[in-house]
């Protein structure tokens, strides 16, 4: 039976990810930060980690990757990843009217994700971050002013603590895609995917350069960010996802005339995609 960690705590987007990937027969373990889930795996208390790495509307979980990025010489790679629908509730204390909330609790994501029908429906509310859409609940269960605060989060939690939950619409699609994180590499599926980071020497053209020899070995670049490297002022690492194994020729072709070009390169892992 797999031990898994994962940001939690329980009934959170990312604990509904891990669910859905590993089952109900394995053990799960939360933690409170990305950080700690990393740990967990690299200190072999857990077998895989799941965290989330990207949205569909607010972009890149920047403490991930920033996890990548501060500990380039962890053994942690990727090894799966898990895309799912985000549906967002205003959870309210039963009797609660929209036109009483002059504050709402969640995760800087939710909020995010929610701003557009926040600032619509409740424009004067005051936005609060919490670590989790959970502990955002937990919290508005201790107000004792319960008519004035709310918490952006899943049904489930309202339904755990018999609070209300009122659907917050969103014409868009809304999608986060989670990493399976775990030691030594990941079996290799039909369609993969592989993710890598690199820095680049300082010279003009040198990211469009770093880049032809995927163009030349027709491979389908499906995501690129970058992050400072928080060492050097405008200094970047960039973060790529490719379509394509590490193993395969054309893959390892690109990758080695990358790497002449490049300060440091790091394969974060080859992975089967979502969809097989």
């Amino acid at each position: 039976m797999p031990t898994i960690a994962y940001l939690g705590p329980e009934q959170t987007n990312t604990h509904v990810a891990a669910l859905t990937r590993f089952g109900r027969r394995a053990t799960y373990v939360h933690a409170p930060t990305v950080e700690d889930v990393f740990r967990l795996v690299e200190r072999e208390e857990a077998d895989s980690g799941v965290v989330p790495i990207e949205n569909s509307l607010e972009g890149a979980v920047t403490h991930t990757l920033d996890r990548f990025l501060n500990f380039k010489q962890s053994p942690v790679t990727i090894h799966g990843e898990v895309e799912q629908l985000i549906h967002h509730c205003l959870i309210v204390h039963p009797g609660t009217k929209l036109d009483q909330i002059n504050a709402v609790w969640s995760h800087p994501q939710a909020l995010a994700q929610c701003s557009r029908w926040l600032n619509q429906s409740l424009p004067y509310a005051t936005r609060r971050e919490t670590n989790s859409t959970a502990d955002a609940v937990g919290s508005l269960l201790h107000d004792k002013n319960t008519t004035r605060r709310a918490a952006i989060g899943r049904k489930e939690l309202a339904r755990e603590h018999q609070l209300r939950a009122i659907p917050i619409p969103d014409h868009r699609e809304n999608k986060t895609r989670f990493l399976i994180v775990a030691l030594g590499a990941a079996k290799r599926g039909t369609c993969n995917k592989t993710a890598i980071l690199f820095s680049l020497k300082d010279r003009p053209g040198a990211l469009y350069d770093a880049l032809m020899p995927f163009k030349k070995e027709k491979i389908n670049l499906t995501k690129i960010e970058s992050r400072p490297s928080k060492q050097k002022a405008w200094e970047y690492y960039f973060f790529i996802d490719l379509e394509g194994h590490e193993s395969e020729p054309r893959v390892r072709r690109a990758l080695k005339a990358l790497e002449r070009s490049t300060l440091l390169l790091r394969i974060l892992g080859s992975y089967p995609m979502s969809n097989t």
